[in-house]
């Protein structure tokens, strides 16, 4: 039995340790032994716990180590407002879906045609440090037409998960030993995860070190990337909700996202801005924009599960258990990912 997936199991679900002590009719005392490497418990416990928290017995006994958040967990912690049992929660339901990814792509060859740098966010400007990624992968002028394609093409797995609070867009990890990934909490506005997308990529290439102002400077990055100053500005000067409108179809970004650049950018002032911020919530854009693009798709864990299934002959079962997932929580994670093909 690895403790620290005994543990991590726990915190997925939200439970405390005198909570699943009790509803497993053993002592809190027990339990906290058994997660501190203390002392072992008997299989017989062990399978009473796996079936309160829903997870196969064979979980407990991976022996992989568990990933923190990093500067994702750095940033919420200070920012979300949420409580420390949902951080728990949201912190162990991300490691195990890291360690999901890896177990998957270990099988998997995955060659992506360019690279995910690292800049330092003392030595670059988040703007420039945009501009670099953009060019270095062949990003031509004008809108991304992907977004998350365009990130998965570096290697980056994004993944779709109920992250159960709104208070968290996404949230990004570099493990040591796996590719990086980007995880959207569901429920979204098309806009605004081609947004957290980006949001996520300026932490993974500029924030190895967490840095103060990182959420503002990763705001910048995306911003940048999604809609280069240079390209747009001209398009600004004396913006009005019907021209938001148009150039939200043309850059796929949000009319929120539009109106801060003309006000960011000088060409609308404080005035206009606060006009244009009343005008959205009168419209009830604020909640609702109208003109919202297609919704991107990730590719590359979805080709790891089909891979699995089509090449390698794994049945649903199998595929369950190398995540560490009965059938039926395989399928409401994973499910969809079938009939999607290779990046």
């Amino acid at each position: 039995m690895n403790p620290r997936l005994l543990q991590l199991a726990r915190e997925s679900r939200g439970l405390s340790q005198s909570r699943l002590a009790s509803l497993t009719g053993m002592s809190q005392a027990a339990l906290s032994k058994a997660e501190n490497g203390l002392s072992a418990l008997s299989p017989d416990r062990l399978a009473a716990i796996a079936d309160v928290l829903g997870y196969p017995r064979k979980l407990f006994d991976w022996p992989d180590e568990p990933v923190g958040l990093g500067p994702s967990g750095f940033y919420h912690r200070k920012q979300s407002g949420l409580g420390k049992t949902s951080l728990l929660r949201i912190e162990a339901d991300v490691s195990l879906l890291l360690m999901q990814v890896r177990r998957l792509e270990a099988t998997v060859e995955i060659d992506p045609p360019f690279r995910l740098p690292i800049f330092d966010s003392e030595e670059y400007e988040p703007e420039e440090a945009a501009a670099r990624v953009r060019a270095s992968w062949l990003i031509p002028d004008g809108p991304v037409p992907d977004v998350i394609r365009a990130v998965e093409r570096a290697g980056v797995v994004v993944v779709r998960k109920d992250l159960e609070t709104p208070k968290i867009s996404g949230l990004s990890v570099r493990p040591p030993n796996g590719l990086p990934v980007i995880i959207l909490n569901t429920g979204m506005s098309a806009t605004r995860e081609r947004f957290t997308v980006l949001h996520e990529l300026g932490h993974l290439v500029m924030h190895q070190i967490p840095s103060d102002d990182g959420e503002r400077e990763a705001d910048r990055f995306a911003a940048e990337f999604l809609m280069p100053a240079r390209l747009i500005s001209p398009y600004l000067a004396g913006l009005n909700i019907q021209r938001a409108v148009q150039l939200k179809q043309y850059w796929k970004a949000s009319m929120a996202a539009i109106i801060r650049a003309a006000h960011r950018l000088g060409k609308i002032d404080d005035r206009r801005y606060k006009s244009l911020q009343v005008q959205m919530s009168q419209l009830g854009y604020r909640r609702d924009e109208p003109a919202e693009p297609v919704p991107e798709n990730p590719r590359i864990l979805p080709s790891m599960i089909e891979l699995h299934r089509d090449e390698h002959g794994y049945s649903e079962a199998e595929l369950a258990t190398v995540v560490g997932l009965h059938v039926r929580e395989f399928h409401a994670e994973f499910g969809a990912a079938r009939g999607l093909r290779a990046v």
